[in-house]
């Protein structure tokens, strides 16, 4: 299996931040790139994720966005519901952890099955952490 090309779609230079960080950490990540949303219209954002994700082919891609209901979101879900080629499933809620995965998984999976997993991924990463000190004092 091939591996999948993903896109970005974030506001302002999350996208970029999140990008540079993985790549960081495993290098190059091919057929991978970022879309900000900073200066387009919601059709023009629209008319951006289409242009982009036209090379993705039959066997699809993912969609990574911020969040659920802004512009990205909306842009990428209508194009994915309306004109990509392949399996084309949009993620909200992008992190850094689910952008390792995907790195080190996307030639695994199909598209789907790499979104349910990377979803799982996302969502475990999200946790409260607590620094347990020893108590101060006396006898301590």
């Amino acid at each position: 299996m091939s591996r999948l090309p993903a896109l970005l779609v974030t506001h302002g230079r999350v996208g970029d931040a999140l990008l540079d960080a993985a790549e960081a950490i495993v290098g190059k990540l091919d057929d991978v790139s970022v879309l900000s949303n900073e200066g387009l219209s919601r059709d023009a954002l629209a008319q951006a994720v289409r242009d982009r994700v036209r090379s993705f082919g039959p066997n699809g891609g993912l969609l990574f966005v911020d969040v659920a209901g802004g512009s990205c979101a909306q842009a990428a879900l209508l194009v994915a519901a309306r004109e990509a080629e392949g399996p084309l499933p949009v993620l909200s809620g992008v992190n850094l952890p689910m952008l390792l995965d995907f790195a080190h998984h996307r030639g695994e999976l199909d598209a789907r099955a790499l979104a349910a997993r990377l979803k799982d991924k996302g969502q475990a990463a999200v946790v409260v952490l607590e620094l347990r000190l020893p108590p101060k004092g006396p006898g301590a």
